[in-house]
């Protein structure tokens, strides 16, 4: 069966959205030079040193979305190479959940055909990270539901960036009961940005970042509180994960990351974050 894979025409041709260019040592650590692997709704691209993806990009349609029970059918990629995915033997008897990347129920939407497929293919190891379980089950796994069921949200679709947030001193674990030495490393964190458009027709996004681990302590990890969802500038994005978007894109977001008029004049210190603890807190718009 073909996997089409992410769709950068997803929200209509007069708002592409590319896939992101890979930057720095993301760039020289990634498989195959950043090769997109592509399933059902989404793709991944992988991190050969770090045997995670970098991130993934996937589409969602509220519109068509089905109702799929979940069937952990954990398996890894033959395509991608079975040396360049952990498997079940890092999860278990510890605070580390298989964290989708890509969450499972956002790609179920089509056909039932497709969405069943969609399902199966989540699971692919590729798309699963070490992820504290209080992330995974907490706030940060409805944030997409938020920004679906916005009613600014014209074409009730998103297209979506997350991937995890690797550091130089991100901590080595290899399993339970089991010496140190795997290279296997926890990652520092997670980030996602989404693109949707509003009821004015304009394509718009929103990033967020979460840290989960202490280990994080560079210039931008002393800016974020273990296990707090904050909501950021795409650019923020960019400088924590080495992940480039198109430069029109960065526009599209209401947070700033460098100083400007605007910021001076309502005394807002960049980069600008904000803890989110519900979908009260998100800010979808700024006055001009």
């Amino acid at each position: 069966m073909l996997k089409k894979g992410f769709d950068p025409n997803f929200l209509g041709n007069d708002y592409i959205i590319p896939i992101p260019r890979l930057i720095d040592q993301t760039k020289l650590d990634a498989l195959n030079c950043g090769e997109l692997f592509h399933y059902t709704h989404f793709s991944l691209v992988m991190n050969k040193r770090r045997r995670f993806l970098i991130y993934g990009a996937n589409n969602i349609d509220k519109n068509t979305m089905k109702n799929v029970s979940r069937k952990d059918d954990w398996h890894f990629c033959n395509r991608m190479g079975v040396e360049n995915q952990i498997g079940n033997e890092f999860y278990r008897n510890n605070p580390w959940d298989r964290g989708h990347m890509v969450r499972r129920r956002d790609v179920c939407w089509g056909s039932l055909e497709e969405a069943k497929q969609a399902n199966f293919d989540s699971f692919c190891w590729g798309n699963i990270v070490l992820q504290h379980g209080e992330i995974n089950q907490g706030i940060w796994n409805q944030i997409e539901n938020w920004i679906l069921e916005l009613d600014d949200n014209y074409l009730k679709k998103l297209s979506i960036f997350t991937g995890p947030i690797f550091t130089d001193h991100d901590r080595e674990y290899c399993g339970e009961d089991r010496k140190l030495g795997c290279g296997i490393q926890i990652p520092a964190g997670f980030w996602k940005a989404m693109f949707y458009i509003n009821k004015k027709k304009e394509l718009r996004s929103l990033a967020f970042v979460v840290k989960q681990d202490d280990f994080w302590f560079n210039e931008y990890g002393k800016l974020f509180k273990t296990i707090e969802n904050y909501q950021v500038s795409l650019n923020m994005v960019s400088q924590i994960s080495g992940v480039e978007f198109e430069d029109v894109l960065y526009d599209t977001n209401p947070l700033f990351f460098w100083s400007n008029q605007f910021t001076f004049g309502k005394n807002i210190e960049t980069p600008e974050l904000y803890k989110i603890r519900g979908k009260q807190d998100l800010i979808i718009e700024r006055e001009n």
